[in-house]
């Protein structure tokens, strides 16, 4: 079992199974805000038995399922705090199953449920967003995906309709009962009991007096922000799919318009109440409005970029020198490659398609290039598949100075495109620009490391430079290290003494 575990958390959509499992444990924890019910005929109150049987059933198979598969056993005590948690839930929903079954309770259980579930609320909301958050960075498209975040607040923005729609019901529920009981206590002196299960013959017709709950009468009791629901009879009836959809509404109206056709009373957890609607519409909304004008733009300006700039990769000089298959290819990414990169140069490129492509497309730019250094023209084609995999993609910006006068000569050079000039010091001293010469495309710098890779290393340092390689534009090229070049040819000495010696290094020069 622990192994199955273990490769259960490796599995790559284990985060999404985790969000999942999150997102249909907290609408079943949400659904018990729905459970109890006002008999406003016999001014009593009871639970939905058979729905809060149902969820309690539900909730705890989901919990055992939580507790086994999700949470790690490296963390014994978050283990713990965890199952204290939901324990309490179950425990607070158990408490409610006895008191309906007629049990004596000697508290409200209702005001400690209500609290304890909307601690769990938010904590599983937090626990959502962080989940989520981890998965989108695991993957690349989601992570550059502007669409993800609007769903991510349009979630929370709809969930956070579904939990203060919730508890608008079950505070009302609650406002009724405190109605009643003060009613009771200034008609009887004393205290009643409002449980539907308890056998009720006295009459309380009184309180309808009292607690005006189909006409809105301040001057007797305020109910506030309750009386909708209280006036719509909501409370009342036993549908759930009427109670959720009627409550999610008033959540989703008034979050929507910031709390504006909400009259409070002068209740301190009603206004408290109020003041958290108004902050997370605003909150949510400015959210959801911002992701939205963000994700816009974005779009915006990417179509722009791709209307303004939709040949850049075909008019990409190198692209020419390329066969008409790899064309093909290249333009299936084009796409792609203009989202991760505003600038198509070889190095770039290389990094942003797929790799076999990207050894394709290498091979044929370098093949050239490498027959360009004429030992090189003697190897065979896998000594030249291995320099070709070798060399690394190289972007140097205009002005820069490639290699100067008296450093080693530790890489060959191979300019794709662009231009470079050479020069000494002696021609800068004497002012004299004839001897400034050029590298274009095609040309190559470093040929002196090719002896140097024939040479026991051990006994021969590199030669010197005796010129100044300057970008006279930007240049993008070819660099093929002197550590790779005498691996490979190390590796293929057997290879006719590798062309003996390369031919007695072209003719001892």
């Amino acid at each position: 079992m622990p192994d199955m575990l273990t490769l259960l958390r490796q599995w790559p959509y284990f985060d999404w199974m985790k969000i999942i499992f999150s997102v249909i444990e907290i609408q079943v924890e949400a659904l018990y805000f729905y459970a109890p019910v006002i008999n406003d005929e016999r001014k009593c109150f009871d639970m939905h038995q058979q729905f809060l049987e149902n969820a309690f059933v539900l909730g705890f198979f989901l919990i055992c399922i939580h507790m086994v598969i999700f949470l790690s056993y490296k963390n014994p005590l978050g283990f713990v705090i965890n199952f204290l948690i939901y324990y309490s839930i179950l425990a607070m929903a158990g408490i409610i199953l006895l008191e309906k079954q007629g049990y004596p309770i000697f508290f409200d259980p209702m005001k400690y449920f209500k609290i304890l579930l909307c601690i769990r609320y938010l904590a599983r909301i937090i626990s959502i967003y962080s989940l989520f958050s981890k998965a989108v960075r695991s993957s690349t498209e989601l992570s550059e995906a502007k669409w993800v975040k609007i769903a991510v607040n349009l979630y929370l923005y709809l969930q956070a309709a579904n939990v203060f729609g919730g508890l608008w019901y079950f505070m009302a529920i609650e406002r009724v009962i405190e109605c009643w009981t003060k009613a009771c206590i200034n008609h009887t002196g004393q205290h009643c009991h409002f449980s539907c299960r308890v056998n009720l013959e006295e009459d309380r017709t009184y309180i309808n007096g009292f607690c005006p709950t189909k006409i809105r009468n301040t001057t007797i009791h305020d109910f506030g922000i309750f009386h909708g629901a209280l006036e719509s009879g909501i409370v009342e009836g036993t549908s759930i799919l009427q109670k959720l959809l009627h409550c999610f509404v008033w959540g989703l109206q008034n979050l929507s318009n910031l709390g504006h056709d909400l009259q409070s009373g002068s209740d301190v957890w009603e206004n408290i109440f109020v003041i958290l609607v108004v902050s997370s519409g605003f909150l949510f909304f400015a959210l959801l409005i911002g992701n939205m004008q963000i994700y816009l733009q974005s779009r915006t300006v990417r179509l722009k970029e791709m209307t303004v700039k939709p040949r850049e990769i075909e008019e990409w000089k190198p692209f020419q020198n390329l066969s008409a298959n790899l064309q093909q290819e290249m333009k299936k990414y084009k796409p792609y490659i203009r989202r991760k990169t505003n600038h198509i140069d070889i190095e770039n490129l290389l990094n942003n398609i797929p790799k076999e492509l990207g050894k394709k497309i290498k091979r044929e730019l370098c093949w050239h290039l490498l027959k360009k250094v004429h030992e090189f023209r003697m190897l065979k084609e896998e000594t030249l598949d291995a320099l070709c995999d070798c060399v690394k993609p190289t972007f140097f910006t205009e002005h820069a100075h490639i290699i100067r006068e008296g450093d080693p000569i530790d890489e060959l050079i191979f300019v794709m495109q662009g231009n470079l000039w050479t020069y000494s010091f002696n021609d800068l001293t004497n002012g004299s620009t004839r001897k400034r010469d050029h590298l274009e495309d095609s040309d190559f710098y470093g040929a002196e490391l090719v002896d140097w890779a024939l040479r026991d290393c051990s006994l021969f340092e590199f030669s010197k430079s005796t010129k100044t390689i300057e970008a006279l534009t930007n240049i993008e090229a070819f660099t093929l290290m002197a550590d790779d070049l005498k691996i490979v040819f190390n590796e293929k000495m057997n290879q006719a003494a590798l062309v003996i010696q390369l031919a007695w290094r072209h003719y001892t020069r």
